[in-house]
């Protein structure tokens, strides 16, 4: 009898929930333990701060095989208390949580003899585990980025990461700089603007392309359809960018809220202003999926300023020359991966998860992989690591093998300098920066799970217009399987919503005339 494959699961994220019930359920020669450094599963979102909303509709943030149960046409964004609910239920409904050990902080990880040696503390104990495979799942919001301050030890005020803001009532009546302006920035700014004296933004540098949770309180992730997306990334330096800019100026029109009107045309004049970038569009910029900062800066609760040149006692000053008065600075400059349970040398080797083939693998290693080490531009993280953990059970099974280590290293390659051109303005500091909809339709090809489209369009055309001009739900890349799973996902698909004709039907010119030599200017 075949001994069974022992496997660690670091994180019990989204991730690494998603990563152990597909393994569990397609990989019965392989024994799973997962550490979670805390008491409870869920990751970020079970330790963030209070009132977080998610960025994506619930059909978005859900896992394909475990949709929501709301109504399709009544679609709101979930607080993170909700979301880790149903990561409660996912886990208990595919037993999960009896493979969980709680409050287990991975200190050390050795690979000796082409085996994981996994050095783990609870209870101020360290105790070490060997494991045949290692899968990393902790992603990349573990550790705060460093943000650099002139003369930081003379600022008299308090210093504040983000992650330790967990409620904005602490900073009531005080006078705060937040340096930063992504979702985490932009969210604060909004949930303090009533509590604090006075509130400033310092941006280092502009942020990324910014759009609303929701337009007359339907979710605007709704616009993401799959013709609409398939189009080439540079359609906004192209002889067709009038096409799109018609299309946002009709869904502008198409907004009924004189509220939301408002938000979204302060929206366009920032996404604009930087006239050196405007021509990348929301395809090839870091995308800001919330718009609390604007509500704010409508509101005259915020005010705006350049990078911080310098601290003295509680004064703040700027490169443009301005100062303030602060209590309290607060840094919302991101996160990052945190892998110093690896020896040095196993670090410099994936110093960024774009070195991995696929975001996924270590050339040299056969026995690791990452899931969820990716920032997706638009779409959601959870949709993506559930497709990776497919691709990996797949692999363990050996349905899908991996090429060599030198074809490996050019697709490596490869992929890297897609990023950069894609995304020329945030590679460097957000190098697992990946296109959802081109990355998820990668790993699905490989995984023959694409929709068959000529097949949908004569046998079920109502299912093939769904999946073409609805939102990228991936519950689309379940449909041909078989059994209940691929009913469930259909009957859902059916139900989603779409955009307004009129857009879907400039979507579908766009898309056409895309096909032809339209491209460049």
């Amino acid at each position: 009898m075949q001994n069974k494959i022992k496997m660690c699961i670091i994180g019990a994220g989204p991730s690494g929930l998603c990563t152990a019930k597909e393994i569990q359920e397609n990989n019965p020669n392989i024994d799973i333990k997962i550490f979670e450094k805390s008491s409870d599963i869920g990751g970020v979102f079970a330790n963030c701060y209070q009132d977080l909303t998610l960025v994506n509709n619930p059909f978005l943030v859900s896992f394909s095989d475990f949709p929501p149960e709301i109504n399709c046409n009544n679609l709101k964004m979930w607080r993170a208390t909700e979301y880790v609910n149903y990561l409660n239920n996912y886990a208990k409904k595919n037993n999960i949580l009896k493979l969980i050990h709680f409050n287990n902080t991975v200190k050390k990880i050795s690979n000796i003899n082409g085996q994981w040696n996994i050095d783990f503390e609870h209870n101020g104990k360290v105790k070490t585990n060997t494991f045949d495979y290692l899968t990393i799942c902790t992603g990349t919001n573990q550790k705060s980025k460093e943000i650099p301050l002139k003369n930081k030890q003379n600022f008299s005020g308090e210093i504040i990461r983000s992650s330790d803001l967990k409620d904005v009532s602490s900073l009531k009546d005080k006078a705060v700089v937040f340096i930063g302006l992504g979702e985490t920035a932009s969210d604060l700014i909004y949930l303090s603007r009533n509590v604090v004296k006075s509130s400033y933004v310092s941006i280092r540098r502009w942020p990324g392309y910014f759009i609303p949770r929701y337009h007359d309180n339907k979710p605007t992730d709704l616009d993401t359809s799959n013709i609409y997306h398939a189009i080439s990334r540079n359609i906004d330096d192209s002889k067709l960018s009038f096409l799109t800019k018609l299309k946002r100026e009709m869904e502008y029109r198409n907004i009924i809220s004189t509220n939301d009107k408002k938000i979204q045309s302060a929206i366009k004049d920032f996404n604009s202003s930087n006239q050196s970038i405007k021509y990348l569009g929301p395809f090839r910029r870091v995308t800001v999926k919330s718009c609390g900062f604007i509500k704010a800066y409508l509101e005259g609760k915020i005010n705006l300023k350049p990078k911080i040149s310098d601290l003295k006692g509680k004064t703040v000053m700027f490169e443009d020359g301005s100062s303030v008065e602060a209590d309290a600075i607060v840094l919302c400059a991101g996160h990052t991966f945190n892998l110093s349970f690896f020896s040095k040398e196993m670090r410099d080797s994936i110093s960024s998860p774009n070195k991995l083939y696929k975001y996924m693998f270590i050339p040299k290693i056969n026995n690791c992989c990452f899931i969820g080490f990716v920032r997706p531009n638009l779409g959601s993280l959870p949709s993506v690591s559930e497709l990776q953990a497919r691709y990996l059970s797949a692999y363990l099974s050996k349905k899908i093998s991996l090429p060599n280590q030198e074809t490996m290293q050019k697709c490596i390659l490869n992929q890297q300098e897609a990023s950069k051109w894609q995304f020329p303005v945030d590679f460097d500091r957000v190098s697992h920066i990946v296109d959802y909809r081109n990355y998820t339709r990668s790993l699905a090809k490989d995984l023959k799970v694409l929709p068959k489209q000529w097949r949908l369009f004569f046998s079920d055309i109502h299912l093939w217009y769904k999946i073409n001009f609805s939102f990228l739900y991936p519950g689309i890349y379940r449909i041909h399987q078989k059994g209940p799973q691929s009913k469930k996902a259909t009957s859902i698909i059916k139900q989603l919503p779409t955009m307004p004709k009129k857009i879907l039907l400039l979507e579908g010119v766009l898309y056409v005339l895309n096909k032809f030599n339209f491209r460049k200017r």
